[in-house]
């Protein structure tokens, strides 16, 4: 990743007009660099394809802006070809997944995007932090219970009660035949 910072900033300040704030490789090998990078309004998610001669040339990019954010609009999934796809809003862009799980780009993305609000989106007083908290602990339990496992379990013992009664008429008919 050291060896591509020069190039990576470079690349930024001509196609942005600013230097990052902060890269973060996803993945970065001889052939490409696939790297999330925050900037001072947005954030980058860049795929790169690494040259001969070490330069970079950019394949594809996905851009969220702070203003158009909302927490919890970036998406991040493993396709069924292996990739991880970041989606937001009607834009995506699919990334190699080698080491890392698509949540963890998915959760420092968000976080830099909550940076950049600030204090300025942030609740002032008691009332308005204790609201946004219970907005909070309201969507986690949402979240859990649509995670319940209690629905498997019953799906698993009906199953299970289903074999086991398939299983007794076949003993039952085998034994029937081997009578006869």
């Amino acid at each position: 990743m050291d060896t591509y910072r020069a190039a990576l900033e470079q690349w930024c300040e001509k196609e942005w007009g600013q230097t990052p704030e902060a890269i973060s490789e996803w993945c970065a090998d001889e052939d490409i660099a696939q790297v999330f990078m925050r900037l001072k309004q947005s954030v980058l998610i860049a795929d790169f394809v690494v040259e001969d001669d070490g330069s970079l040339t950019c394949k594809e990019h996905l851009q969220v802006p702070q203003d158009r954010w909302n927490p919890g609009s970036i998406q991040a999934i493993r396709t069924a070809d292996g990739r991880v796809r970041f989606r937001h809003r009607n834009l995506e862009i699919h990334l190699a997944a080698r080491l890392r799980a698509p949540e963890w780009g998915q959760t420092m993305l968000e976080e830099w995007l909550m940076g950049q609000r600030g204090d300025v989106f942030r609740p002032k007083d008691r009332t308005q932090r204790i609201a946004s908290i219970n907005r909070a602990k309201m969507n986690i339990e949402r979240n859990l219970n649509h995670s319940n496992l209690d629905a498997v379990r019953m799906d698993f013992l009906a199953t299970t009660a289903s074999l086991q009664s398939v299983e007794d008429k076949l003993n039952s008919r085998t034994r029937s035949d081997e009578s006869e």
